[in-house]
């Protein structure tokens, strides 16, 4: 029996690279981990970090930084799939930072892979966003729409895609680049973590009756094992795929549910002026990111750019993902929230 191929996770001790680490450890691959060094030495939760479970998975971790050439060279030796995950996720991050990662790093892996690897597969992580601010006339976003990217972060993202799609159309080898909408699981602290915690706390429930835009949704399971699922289908893959589940629950909706599985009372608010407060909350946004950017030089407690996703509907289409006969875990989010859930309550995270 032939060896299985050597793997490569970038990003490997995040939320996703290492429930990537570990499907790939479980179906017998070689794997071979790598992040930045300080994201290796230890489990760190506020960070979303957690470089045990590499380490526990029987990975090689290697540590290396993507906008570091040099640091790339051992860490590609021999590769022969890549789960490429590693990038900065941070709306209110500077552009200069955002493309020299994103960007800058994809473009910096992808030569370092052509010096030093074997490459067989490239299965990169871009964005669901990247579509834009869909209006109903765009639903379900679809993989032969043009990219329309709203902010910085997005932009940075839709470069990367097109930095992996022309490199592996120019040396003909298999690819794809999987957009995911919230994901949510097990580790997730930002994003869809965010997201579940946030609704778990909220007591009573409360919605504006007229929250009705519908949240996509995909469980961690399902967006590495859709990564795997089209590395194993070798030629028969190329460019984009939405990762999204079949649900198409409304905002309204999902805080009724977390209400059920909280015991919290719900609320349903009387209609408000989405525009309006789009408007106002964003400027005052953008002007406390500012201040906190770039004149207090710390993190900021708000990401304007996040505010224009406020009751904005969103739909995908997963059909794409689907013919190549993937079949999701999570179908409906309900489960997985549920589950989801419960382990934060297990962990002390709740």
């Amino acid at each position: 029996m032939s060896e299985k191929p050597l793997c490569l996770v970038t990003g490997a001790c995040g939320f996703m690279g290492s429930h990537m680490v570990e499907l790939l450890a479980e179906n017998g691959y070689r794997v071979r981990a790598t992040d930045l060094p300080a994201a290796c030495e230890g489990d760190d939760r506020q960070r979303g970090l957690f470089p045990s479970v590499a380490r526990k998975a029987g990975a090689e971790l290697v540590a290396a930084d993507l906008t570091d050439p040099a640091s790339l060279e051992q860490v590609c030796e021999g590769v022969q799939w890549v789960f490429h995950i590693a990038g900065l996720f941070k709306y209110s991050a500077t552009w200069e930072a955002l493309q020299a990662v994103n960007q800058g790093g994809t473009r910096n892996l992808l030569g370092a892979l052509e010096r030093k690897g074997d490459l067989q597969r490239f299965i990169m992580w871009g964005a669901g966003g990247v579509y834009g601010l869909p209006t109903a006339d765009m639903l379900p976003l679809r993989e032969d729409m043009p990219t329309n990217p709203p902010n910085d972060y997005l932009r940075s993202k839709d470069l990367a895609e097109k930095e992996v799609m022309e490199f592996c159309d120019k040396h003909d080898l298999p690819h794809a680049v999987l957009r995911p909408t919230t994901v949510y699981g097990p580790r997730a602290v930002y994003g869809g973590g965010q997201l579940v915690m946030g609704m778990a706390k909220m007591n009573p429930a409360l919605v504006p009756a007229n929250f009705t835009a519908r949240v996509p949704f995909i469980h961690v399971r399902d967006v590495v094992g859709a990564a795997l699922h089209l590395a194993e289908q070798g030629n028969g893959i190329s460019g984009p795929y939405n990762v999204n589940d079949d649900s198409q629950m409304t905002q309204v909706e999902l805080v009724r549910f977390f209400a059920q599985l909280t015991g919290h009372l719900f609320v349903k608010l009387p209609p408000v002026p989405v525009d309006l407060i789009r408007s106002g909350v964003g400027k005052v946004a953008t002007w406390v990111q500012y201040l906190a950017r770039d004149v207090l030089h710390t993190a900021s407690p708000i990401e304007a750019d996040t505010i224009q996703y406020l009751n904005r509907d969103f739909t995908y289409s997963n059909e794409k993902l689907k013919a190549t006969g993937y079949r999701f875990v999570y179908p409906d989010p309900r489960p997985g929230l549920r589950d989801t859930l419960q382990w934060y309550r297990q962990e002390g995270w709740l």
